[in-house]
């Protein structure tokens, strides 16, 4: 006959992480616990004290393997999109390890403090995006946090089932992402004017910023091609450019003209040209109007804006 196997502290911990991985840490209780391990209670209590002790020492074992797993991801190049891809991958091989390990029993005061406290690896990331890019300071935090914020998102939809994704493609997005990053950060000093609006500046701030850097990620077909190769605007295409301002902004040219109602047809397109972060002369070749036309087109829309 078999001996029968030996209940150690790394038999429970091995059993109640299964546990946790099939069916969430709500799975983990002392009676399946007993009947996976084929034993009484008194063999789990006698080596962490009661279940709550087991939970606690499963949280540190997920912790454990999420800083190997994603730690693992800065040997790849470059590594710092190998971070990325390591933290996403870990999220989808191990949802409820992933979810145990990121949640918060506690708002956050930001997401920024909320990546540093359960993401991690931020001074990893910043010596990687120094390394392979060249960025300091406020300009490589800036892209970790952008880094860990697609990455959440991403891990969100893929681990509730209902954006499935490959490794291709999770590094297409993840590559695009920081690319377009770069192009805001390496623009000259005139261009990141455009590209970036000042605190309290534009209509938009800081939201058009994104809608940019979703654009040249190649999101929005449309506007993908519009900023790469600006031509005339046709009529159907506007209806897709006012989709967009309406899932950006929450806007529609109906609600922009209950809040401004002198506002006519050209105000309202260049409002919306404006807003998705077209320059003056890219405006012109959109509506086949002159450079000079546009700026006066502008500072119409802006006397009627404050009105």
């Amino acid at each position: 006959m078999a001996r029968p196997l030996t209940v150690t502290k790394d038999r429970i911990l091995s059993a109640a992480l299964n546990l946790v991985r099939s069916g969430g840490p709500s799975a983990l209780t002392a009676r399946s616990l007993c009947e996976a391990l084929g034993c009484g209670a008194n063999a789990i209590f006698s080596s962490f004290g009661s279940i709550q002790g087991v939970r606690d020492a499963v949280n540190k074992e997920a912790r454990a393997l999420y800083r190997r797993r994603v730690g693992a991801g800065f040997s790849l190049n470059p590594p710092f999109k190998g971070f990325g891809m390591a933290l996403l991958w870990f999220a989808m091989d191990e949802p409820q390890l992933y979810s145990l390990v990121m949640e918060s029993d506690k708002p956050t005061e930001s997401f920024e403090n909320y990546a540093d406290t359960y993401v991690g690896f931020k001074q990893e990331s910043l010596a990687a995006i120094a390394a392979s890019f060249g960025l300091r300071g406020h300009d490589a935090e800036m892209l970790y946090y952008q880094m860990v914020l697609v990455v959440l998102g991403l891990a969100q939809a893929s681990t509730r089932g209902g954006c499935p994704l490959s490794i291709p493609q999770v590094s297409e997005i993840l590559g695009k992402n920081v690319r377009a990053f770069l192009i805001v950060i390496r623009a000259g000093a005139d261009e990141r004017e455009r590209f970036v609006p000042q605190a309290g500046t534009g209509p938009g701030g800081d939201v058009d910023s994104y809608v940019l850097m979703q654009t040249l990620a190649g999101q929005n077909h449309l506007l993908e091609q519009l900023h790469a190769a600006p031509r005339y605007i046709q009529d159907g295409e506007w209806t897709e450019l006012e989709r967009v301002l309406r899932n950006s902004f929450d806007l529609t040219p109906e609600s922009l003209q209950v809040s401004y109602p002198g506002l006519t047809k050209g105000d309202l397109r260049t409002y919306i040209l404006s807003r998705l972060q077209f320059s003056v002369s890219e405006q012109a070749i959109l509506l086949g109007i002159s450079p000079a036309s546009v700026t006066k087109a502008r500072q119409r829309l802006k006397a009627k804006l404050k009105q």
